[in-house]
């Protein structure tokens, strides 16, 4: 990709070039003569003439391109002082006038030619550390992402839960009517007892518990995966509109040239009012247009704050954005995918789930023990004898038989239903990953192709043919309709490439989501 890049970049330089030549050629064939330093030209057939080529100041092209008052000033300053060194007849004043025309076409050629070296260093292969930096700020304070770690930790404090023992019991009795013993009468008795589920009961049910949480962890990811998605996906959007209002600035600026080409003829009867009315249609349609896309940027910024969960953000002025290459081909991709993807390690730990479940559900029908002990206090008798008032100490084991097996069958058929129904929501998982990677695939190489198109062949071969028109129509009758309308096209290719870049980018944030490439280790969590 990068060696592409640098023949697109090569070509762009080429053609730039070319129309720097092709500026010369037109210039020498109009009749003007353009010095070895290229800062003048004259116009054939008058004499002590000069309008620049090069402009001389940064006001001068501001002027020039905006249709300024102070371009109107310059030209008449220009004009009385040619007036002051000759007289001249009306037919010399024409051939000014026309001279003036094509050297206006000049200035359009070569802003134009400007244009294209401006987009021409658009597509670079840049780093974005600063996308980087939105992407931990989203991870750190979005709402919604912390609202799923807390419930990966709430599950985690099942765990003990699960694995711990029941509670000992401890009673105590009192003989209302004590009972008369040879040591003397009982009075009061304490117990305390302990039941032990069947060997390994407490190790399925903590099973259960632990894959439960490893499945919620995944759920976390695959949330935190589609964060970063829409943090990157919203990015791209801004970028589109950023560079497409910059675009209809530029065409605005064309447009006003045209304008001011078109009033030129006009005032000497060789253009015509239609020409002057459609250039204004444009430029207020592209005026309207530039105000929706501010609007639809505020949006977006505010779409993109919330998902950062700040209070505002400040934007760079310019957003870099470069081709994207696909980390892998595409079996590695699918691959990947396969062992990888949060949505299917979530549904593989369900599944061991039911499975421990069903373990639990056998081990929950056999018997469970108990143990304990009892204290029994006991009053001494009036007579004396050995062991008089001697407390009496017991220890007692317990058995529960779990005789009504049906409740423990239906636990069970539930847990086996469980695992059969996880199992089927992995194949229909799969298949929907599947799909929405071919899906991304075909819209990543989808982009590829439209951005090769209009980078390398439909723009460049538009702002030729509206070079050689536009020569045309400040010489002769051209017709104007289709220098707008391939304007107008111009700018639609020009929309689409910046469209196509940011689909190839959103294509590979789609299939970074499919695989999974910011899984991370609960141990590297900072919450």
């Amino acid at each position: 990709m990068n060696s592409h890049i640098g023949n697109m970049k090569s070509s762009r330089d080429m053609y730039c070039r070319l129309t720097t030549e092709k500026v010369q050629r037109i210039a020498c064939g109009s009749g003007v003569q353009l010095p070895s330093n290229g800062s003048f030209h004259k116009i054939k057939g008058v004499t002590n003439s000069v309008i620049p080529l090069n402009p001389p100041s940064p006001q001068w092209t501001r002027s020039v391109r905006q249709g300024t008052a102070a371009e109107q000033r310059y030209r008449d300053n220009k004009f009385r002082d040619w007036k002051r060194k000759k007289k001249f007849t009306f037919h010399e004043s024409v051939r000014l006038l026309a001279g003036g025309l094509r050297g206006m076409a000049l200035l359009l050629i070569i802003t134009l030619a400007t244009f294209t070296q401006v987009e021409a260093q658009k597509i670079k292969s840049v780093s974005n550390p600063q996308l980087e930096e939105y992407l931990q700020a989203a991870a750190q304070n979005n709402p919604e992402l912390k609202a799923s770690f807390n419930q990966y930790r709430a599950s985690l404090e099942q765990v003990p839960q699960s694995g711990a023992l029941p509670d000992p019991e401890l009673a105590f009795g009192y003989f209302i009517s004590p009972i008369e013993t040879r040591v003397g009468p009982q009075t009061a008795r304490f117990s305390l007892s302990q039941m032990f589920p069947w060997f390994g009961t407490l190790g399925a049910r903590e099973g259960v518990r632990i894959n439960e949480a490893k499945a919620h962890f995944e759920e976390f990811q695959t949330v935190r995966n589609r964060l970063f998605y829409e943090v990157k996906s919203t990015w791209y959007e801004l970028y589109v509109i950023d560079e497409q209002i910059a675009i209809i600035e530029e065409n605005i600026n064309i447009l006003e040239s045209l304008e001011e080409l078109s009033l030129q003829k006009l005032e000497t009867a060789r253009g015509s009012q239609p020409d002057v009315l459609q250039v204004q249609i444009e430029l207020e349609d592209l005026r309207i247009d530039r105000s929706n896309l501010l609007e639809d940027r505020d949006v977006l910024q505010q779409e993109f704050t919330e998902l950062l969960n700040t209070d505002s953000i400040d934007l760079p002025d310019q957003i870099e954005l470069s081709p994207s290459e696909l980390p892998y081909n595409e079996e590695e991709l699918r691959q990947k995918v396969l062992n990888q993807n949060p949505g299917l390690i979530q549904l593989s730990f369900r599944e061991q789930a039911a499975e421990e479940s069903i373990r639990a559900a056998r081990l929950d029908g056999l018997p469970t023990f108990g143990v304990g002990f009892d204290y029994i206090l006991t009053d001494q008798q009036d007579m004396a004898m050995i062991d008089n008032g001697k407390d009496a100490f017991m220890a007692r084991a317990s058995i529960q038989i779990p005789l009504f097996k049906e409740k423990y069958r239906a636990q069970k058929r539930q847990a086996e239903l469980q695992r059969s129904a996880v199992q089927s929501q992995q194949i229909s998982k799969e298949n929907d990953l599947m799909t929405e990677l071919d899906r991304a695939l075909r819209d990543y190489h989808n982009a590829n192709r439209k951005l090769n198109l209009y980078e390398e062949k439909q723009i460049n071969r538009t702002r030729q043919v509206i070079n050689i028109l536009t020569e045309e129509y400040a010489s002769a009758d051209t017709d104007f309709e289709e220098i707008l309308r391939l304007q107008r096209r111009l700018l639609d290719y020009q929309r689409s490439r910046e469209e196509a870049l940011a689909n190839q980018n959103k294509a590979v944030a789609q299939i970074e989501l499919l695989t999974g490439r910011y899984n991370i280790d609960p141990e590297e969590l900072e919450y």
